[in-house]
């Protein structure tokens, strides 16, 4: 398409004029172009009333500074939206910030005639799904467009400006500062630096993601490796070898989708399967692979949504930008800071890919959740990912009985017990500061629950009512307790826990200075009921009753009360080495 539009710096508060033979004046610079479409990021740099039409259409004219103020007061929209396709913004700002006396001007007459009746919502800051992309809770999604990138549709393409990325050693640690402060600014310098990390690795699953999918008559050859996957042949994808990735991928799926006699071979020959033409029959028959989670982070860098359910450290991180824009979107189940996440779905038993040191980010982003929100996140599931898939089996039996409110209950329990043990961890000032956090209109945690995250934090006020609560998780009071240095307070309450078996409150005691006589008796009656405890949790292991993270966590629980027993706890020690 031959329309061309583009975006100057000019010192002339008019429209270009259309006589082509008179040269430009030389102050004129060129900022970024575009053919056929007016990207996202220019719109929101003007207003309506900065629309002029010339003899011959239609130009938007500003003052510089005008136009670098809404940049910077719109643009971590831009960047929440688009991430790394938004890195063209930088170049844009640094224009703006050197001609402070200037206009910017977008010459739009070629495909603008009149005046557009829609000019006000094209330029309304809360509408970022401007043709031709469109937005899904915050991300926008690739989508072909004359042959145009997603970095074309969202910013325009720029002159070439050397950018200096970010150590890959700090990804990990600048996304969770980002995250903490919810600042957006560098998304686009974050994700480019992952995305870069990753592209060459995925550079064969980059050339079939899904939006590139397209019949290409090769039905015949799909169902060739399909018989040679099913019978264990050498080479199985070798019929296929001629055939471009995309009309392969389409045809593969779809042949997978019809195979229901050879379903279980295949199933099993997929599984640890690499080869990129393996993620289209993985995804038809619903089987984890490495090949699939490779094709779920391609999507990403290729626009799509972040790769939630992929554990590995670069997915997790993926996700993690996402939410540095977008609050309300989730992060990856495998995030050591998405204690939420792994509430609402539990029965996946998903466990973190690497510990993180952020306590507040993770009571922070549990206080500020909504009901409704947490809600949505039960419902995840629009996803055809296998663990989706799980995910979605598992909740829908709440779904269909409308418990759904008591599936949020029993989450929010977890996440208060989990927080509630990590908060000890949170520095004085951080926790003033979370204690201060208003609470959303309907929140996710309330009552007893929210209520030991704040004794946790600190709030000695909250611990009357815990203790003449029966309903309040013991697990979160203890660790609360813990956490806010008051277990002396509560010392006849967590006897009375400890003479029921539990450990957690006979530990506590242990680790009490000035515990009464009758405190301590009740702690050290504990430890029988430890070492016939172990016996069972070994049993329950070993017939697959409960996980290899539930069994490590109960063996640590009774650890501690052996450490905090002293000499009365060598039985309980010799027990643990065997």
């Amino acid at each position: 398409m031959g329309i061309d539009l583009s975006l100057r710096l000019t010192p002339h508060a008019a429209p270009r004029p259309r006589d082509l033979a008179e040269p430009r004046d030389p102050a004129d610079s060129l900022v970024a172009w575009a053919r056929g479409f007016v990207p996202v990021a220019w719109w929101l740099l003007f207003a309506p009333g900065d629309a002029v039409m010339g003899p011959y259409g239609l130009a938007l004219i500003t003052r510089s500074d005008a136009a670098l103020d809404r940049l910077r007061r719109r643009g971590p929209e831009i960047r929440a939206a688009a991430g790394r396709h938004a890195l063209g913004l930088r170049s844009i700002e640094a224009a703006l910030q050197g001609a402070p006396s200037m206009f910017l001007r977008a010459e739009l007459h070629e495909l603008y005639e009149v005046m557009p009746k829609d000019l006000p919502a094209l330029s309304d800051p809360a509408r970022l799904d401007v043709w031709p992309s469109s937005l899904d809770r915050g991300r926008i999604l690739a989508s072909k467009h004359h042959g145009g990138t997603l970095a074309d549709a969202v910013v325009g393409a720029v002159p070439k400006q050397a950018v200096e990325l970010p150590d890959l050693a700090t990804l990990e640690a600048r996304s969770l500062a980002a995250l903490r402060a919810g600042d957006s600014s560098e998304l686009d310098l974050l994700e480019e630096a992952l995305a870069r990390q990753l592209a060459e690795a995925l550079a064969p699953w980059l050339s079939m993601t899904r939006r590139r999918w397209g019949e290409g008559r090769a039905d015949a050859a799909a169902d060739e490796v399909l018989t040679a996957l099913a019978e264990g042949r050498p080479e199985p994808f070798a019929p296929l070898a001629r055939t471009h990735k995309h009309f392969a991928a389409h045809a593969l799926r779809g042949a997978a989708g019809r195979a229901h006699d050879r379903r279980t071979a295949l199933r099993r020959a997929l599984r640890g399967a690499t080869e990129p033409l393996a993620a289209p029959i993985a995804l038809a028959l619903r089987v984890a692979c490495p090949s699939l989670d490779a094709l779920y982070v391609a999507e990403w860098l290729d626009g799509g949504p972040p790769p939630r359910r992929v554990a590995s450290l670069e997915a997790v991180l993926a996700c993690r930008l996402a939410a540095i824009g977008a609050p309300a979107w989730q992060l990856s189940p495998h995030d050591p800071i998405a204690v939420v996440e792994r509430a609402l779905h539990a029965k996946l038993a998903v466990t973190p890919v690497a510990p993180a040191d952020a306590p507040d980010l993770a009571v922070s982003r549990a206080l500020g959740l909504s009901a409704e929100a947490a809600r949505s996140w039960l419902r995840d599931g629009e996803s055809d990912d296998p663990l989706a898939i799980a995910a979605r089996e598992v909740t829908q039996s709440w779904l269909r009985e409308g418990e759904s409110d008591e599936a949020l209950a029993i989450a929010a329990r977890r996440v208060a017990e989990a927080l509630c043990t990590s908060a000890i961890r949170i520095d004085g000032p951080t926790r003033a500061a979370l204690r201060d956090l208003p609470a959303p209109e309907v929140p996710f945690l309330a009552g007893t629950d929210r209520a030991c995250i704040r004794l946790a934090l600190g709030d000695l006020e909250a611990l009357p009512i815990l203790l003449a609560d029966d309903t309040a998780s013991t697990t979160a009071v203890v660790a609360a307790l813990r956490s806010a240095s008051a277990s002396d307070r509560a010392l006849g309450w967590l006897a009375e826990r400890a003479r029921s078996g539990d450990l957690g409150a006979a530990t506590l005691i242990l680790d009490t200075p000035g515990a009464d006589e009758t405190a301590l008796a009740a702690a050290r009656s504990a430890a029988a009921s430890a070492l016939h405890d172990l016996a069972k949790i070994r049993t329950h292991y070993d017939d697959g009753l409960i996980t290899t993270s539930e069994f490590d966590a109960r063996l640590a629980e009774i650890a501690a009360l052996a450490r905090a027993l002293g000499p009365d706890g060598m039985p309980l020690r010799e027990a643990l080495g065997d």
